[in-house]
């Protein structure tokens, strides 16, 4: 390495200097590598790095004892008990079920339902959730076996929202759903939950189909001996209002003056719940009213009624925010608002004859609103609204059967309830904190509900979050002594709801891009599109 340089003299040049470090770098890479090469072949390889826990997994928290024996039922409520007798859902089988559930079920209708789970498992096993349904319209933009990717969206939407707004400061206990039909829904959510850590510890479900009557009665031939119906003489003891509602076959004979058809009040006729028939003047006529603080208010309904031996199938019934409606053979023939009903124990419940007075102590016929002629028969009374599907009786044993799964399958770690309407349910929330909802969902429900976000912002508890997806209404969350709009926009259920919405001549009848904001401008263009499309078509034959 000492070599002379180009100029002779003996001293090392630079050039030479430069490639003998160079040499000598790679040289010392190489023992390096070589080194390095023998001690990984010498020693035993490294074990692998524990692996990371699932995103959003929680720790578990400490769940909130169910609701025993002794919770007292309230008003309108139903407790569903599972069945002791029959085992625990397993880890096995709750595995068994969730990989047999298919994304995009094939259509399945059950009186009216579309049912998502088959009836047996792919292990051979019997599904324990075969009668929880859902919507099973193919029209509805969230029908599961023509759109499932708006369902997922639904299901992800809300699942993101609790992870993201509760946590070990406020938590999930109570969980509350409405217009849930069969359920289906809601098992997918609560199952989404527990993955997630926030399975609820009490479950409650407002559905009109869970309502039963509160009074029933066969009826008999009016005016009898002695008087009128006492309906007191069922036991019924319950107050009545501020929901209400009255259902009846009812023959009319040929009046001699204005009756009674059902009057339910205190001493004196306060606080009355009626129905009054018109007299030979006024053939044809019903007036449904009530008096609240000496106040009466009436929905007068004419032509809904004709003497002779045709039977009508009647239904009155008084929402929680005083809306009257009257159906007649399954129609809604009038509706009107007035102030709702005092909910209270009424002392008098008649049928066929008015309420006795001051005036008239026996409420004889001689009075004004006396005794009923003809036939009142299938009597029914509820404490709360209901449709005309309830005094049918309708979807009864499905909805029976669906509860009782639910039931089961939380056997022992969600307690489930069941309200018929949310006015009774939010009475309930707001005088018992128990019942109050930190989750309230409202999912593919497309009717018009009464007071909705009235009685929504009273059930919510005092951190409670509410959804609406799908349908009227608006989103909630409650802070402090107030509420707040919560932001529930989801692309893929919006853009089928509005597809679903648009007028059938713009669903490809007319050359073009159809007109989604439904302009006249856009109309129009339309129609000069499809008159040229026509012409073009003309020309070509």
């Amino acid at each position: 390495e000492d070599g002379a340089g180009p100029d002779g003299d003996g001293a090392p040049g630079d050039a030479d200097n430069g490639a003998a470090a160079a040499v000598a770098t790679r040289v010392r890479v190489a023992v390096e590598a070589a080194q390095a090469v023998g001690a990984a072949a010498a020693s035993p390889p490294l074990p692998p790095p524990p692996p990371s826990p699932p995103p959003q997994l929680r720790p578990p928290r400490e769940r909130r004892p169910l609701d025993g024996q002794e919770v007292h039922i309230p008003r309108g409520a139903r407790r569903w008990w599972p069945d002791e007798s029959i085992p625990r859902v397993t880890e096995e089988l709750r595995e068994d079920v969730h990989t047999s559930v298919s994304r995009q079920p094939r259509r399945n209708d059950f009186s009216s339902w579309q049912m998502p789970f088959a009836p047996m498992l792919r292990s051979g096993r019997r599904n324990p959730i075969c009668a929880l349904g859902e919507c099973g319209d193919p029209t509805c933009p969230s029908y599961r076996p023509k759109r499932p990717e708006v369902r997922e969206a639904v299901e992800k939407f809300v699942l993101e929202k609790c992870v993201s707004y509760f946590s070990s400061d406020n938590p999930l206990d109570t969980y509350a759903s409405i217009g849930c039909g069969l359920l289906a829904q809601d098992w997918i959510l609560l199952e989404k939950l527990r993955r997630v850590g926030l399975l609820p510890a009490r479950a409650i479900f407002v559905e009109l189909r869970t309502a039963r009557p509160v009074i029933k009665c066969e009826g008999a031939e009016l005016p009898r001996a002695g008087g009128g119906i006492n309906l007191r003489q069922t036991g019924f003891m319950g107050p009545l209002g501020p929901e209400f509602a009255f259902s009846a076959h009812v023959t009319f004979n040929y009046p001699t003056a204005e009756s009674t058809l059902f009057e339910f009040c205190n001493d004196n006729g306060a606080d009355s719940i009626f129905v009054r028939v018109g007299g030979p003047s006024a053939l044809g006529r019903l007036n449904f009213g009530i008096c609240v603080e000496d106040e009466y208010y009436s929905l007068p309904v004419e032509d809904c009624w004709t003497p002779g031996n045709e039977t009508h199938k009647f239904l009155f019934t008084c929402g929680g925010t005083g809306v009257l409606r009257i159906y007649l053979d399954g129609e809604t023939i009038a509706t009107g608002s007035v102030l709702p009903p005092k909910a209270l124990v009424r002392s008098t419940l008649l049928v066929g004859q008015p309420a006795p007075t001051a005036e008239n102590p026996r409420g004889s016929a001689t009075s004004s609103g006396g005794a009923f002629r003809g036939l009142v028969s299938k009597i029914q009374v509820w404490d709360h609204e209901v449709d005309w599907l309830c005094t049918e009786s309708m979807f009864t044993c499905e909805v029976d059967r669906a509860y009782s799964q639910m039931s089961q399958w939380f056997y022992g770690e969600c307690a489930i309830w069941t309200f018929g309407t949310l006015a009774a349910y939010a009475a309930v929330a707001k005088s018992d904190p128990r019942f109050a909802a930190d989750l309230l969902v409202k999912i593919d429900v497309h009717d018009e509900l009464d007071g909705y976000d009235d009685f929504v912002c009273e059930a919510l508890a005092p951190r409670g979050l509410s959804l609406v997806l799908g349908g009227p209404g608006t989103s909630w969350c409650r802070q402090g002594g107030g509420w707040c709009r919560v932001d529930n926009s989801c692309d893929i259920l919006d853009r089928a709801e509005e597809k679903t919405k648009m007028p059938w001549a713009l669903l490809g009848s007319f050359p073009g891009e159809p007109d989604r904001h439904f302009s006249v401008e856009g109309s129009a263009a339309a129609c000069r599109q499809s008159a040229a499309h026509r012409a073009r078509r003309r020309r070509e034959h």
